[in-house]
């Protein structure tokens, strides 16, 4: 559930932002904004939780994802998590597209993947557990806003790029 407050909470603060500054922002940069929020909260807030769950409290974060406790795992698991967290909140600071779209992807990638997993734990295992089935929503959510989002500011830095050669 928080992770999906996290995830709201950026949309939230992002269209706030925008609508604030409506008057002198483009598409590129309100797509900037948009991608800035849900990088610092659905990635790099939610890694932190993640790490401090997984990283510091393994036995009993895996109890509440239903799954038996592995020290080691959890560790390598909240070790990962924290570096999706640091690039993300170096997003912040980095403005470069390219250092964006790898920021986009990696997580994207380890999150859509782990809501299958807990997708096929709820259909296939009929695990419920709070940390199992609640966290489906975001899991696939997150990665594909930023994703969705990180597609079209490409094409629209792009799309800048050729105005500029045309001129």
């Amino acid at each position: 559930m928080l992770f999906l407050v996290l995830y709201i909470l950026a949309l939230l603060f992002a269209s706030a932002h925008t609508l604030m500054r409506r008057s002198t922002l483009n598409r590129r940069e309100v797509t900037e904004i948009f991608l800035l929020y849900v990088f610092a909260f659905s990635y790099g807030l939610a890694g932190l939780i993640g790490f401090m769950g997984h990283g510091l409290r393994p036995e009993e974060t895996a109890v509440r994802i239903g799954w038996p406790a592995h020290q080691q795992f959890q560790f390598e698991l909240g070790g990962i998590e924290l570096g999706w967290a640091l690039a993300a909140f170096l997003c912040l600071v980095i403005r470069n597209k390219y250092y964006w779209l790898g920021v986009a992807i990696t997580p994207a990638v380890g999150l859509l993947m782990a809501g299958g997993l807990h997708i096929h734990e709820v259909l296939a295992e009929g695990n419920f557990a709070p940390y199992n089935a609640g966290i489906i929503v975001p899991d696939l959510l997150a990665p594909l806003t930023v994703l969705g989002l990180i597609w079209y500011y490409f094409h629209l830095t792009d799309e800048s790029s050729e105005k500029r050669e045309t001129v």
